[in-house]
């Protein structure tokens, strides 16, 4: 079995090893299943905090998420959780469903540079359809726009950052691995804002690849944000209040008054409830 296929193995371990408390807190967050023009390779989960507020005059704000380990659709209460305890009020979050192309698929979300066999499209263009069948539905500020990811969908995300043209605004990576040469020109994420986030004590996904970005991202002109926590591999500690510091810093360029919820007290919701 590869390396890679291992370090997916590994979260997905410890996140079912977390104690299965229900999911009683995020009852409350509204749901929903769609596919990208019927299709069912193409799923993603519209989640909204608020569905009963009224909709912002210059639209919502969305964060679209990719999960890592296998980017499967049980991440969804997870999801739900940044959605009630993290994003900024009036925003919208869209957890994309990794496409599963073979059995034996070891890069969860293949991009334009790193493909997969048999694969019908990229994450770059399944992010871009998602984005445009949200649009039908909402008016969306497009000023306020985010991409967050781990682990395993980390090199997507940092795809996205070093694209010619992206819709984002701002970039979360978390615990994840940094390759260069498996992406675009790293020079093309000047000015645009990212937060990195990892552990010393990371066996998966090595400290010193997240230490690589952001001093290439830097010296390439992007405004970057090095957070450092301990455990390891995984979604470890006071998780939500440092997601809702890196929004807060991913939003400072866009000019609005953001309303944020209460990040829990510890200990926090964990990512497998």
């Amino acid at each position: 079995m590869s390396r890679r296929r291992l370090s997916l193995l590994a979260v997905a371990v410890l996140l079912a090893s977390q104690p299965a408390l229900g999911q009683n807190d995020v009852e409350d967050v509204g749901s929903t299943r769609h596919s990208v023009g019927r299709d069912e390779r193409q799923i993603y989960f519209l989640v909204d905090a608020a569905p009963e507020a009224p909709e912002p005059k210059s639209g919502r704000g969305v964060l679209f998420v990719l999960p890592g380990g296998d980017g499967g659709a049980d991440f969804n209460p997870f999801v739900r959780r940044i959605a009630k305890y993290v994003a900024p009020e009036g925003f919208l979050v869209v957890q994309l469903v990794a496409p599963k192309w073979a059995e034996d698929q070891y890069i969860i979300w293949p991009t334009v540079q790193t493909p997969v066999k048999d694969q019908q499209f990229t994450t770059e263009q399944f992010i871009a359809a998602a984005l445009e069948d949200v649009r039908t539905s909402h008016k969306v500020d497009e000023d306020r726009l985010l991409l967050m990811g781990w682990s395993s969908s980390g090199p997507a995300v940092y795809n996205m950052l070093c694209a010619e043209q992206t819709p984002f605004d701002g970039f979360y990576i978390s615990m994840s691995i940094f390759k260069p040469d498996q992406m675009p020109p790293v020079a093309r994420a000047a000015g645009r804002r990212v937060v990195i986030e990892h552990s010393p004590d990371d066996r998966t996904c090595p400290f010193h690849l997240a230490e690589k970005a952001r001093d290439d991202l830097t010296a390439a002109g992007a405004s970057v944000r090095f957070v450092t926590y301990a455990g390891g591999h995984g979604w470890r500690g006071a998780i939500y209040p440092r997601m809702k510091d890196a929004f807060a810093f991913l939003l400072e360029g866009a000019g609005r008054e953001e309303q944020w919820p209460s990040p829990p007290a510890e200990p926090n919701p964990d990512p497998a409830r």
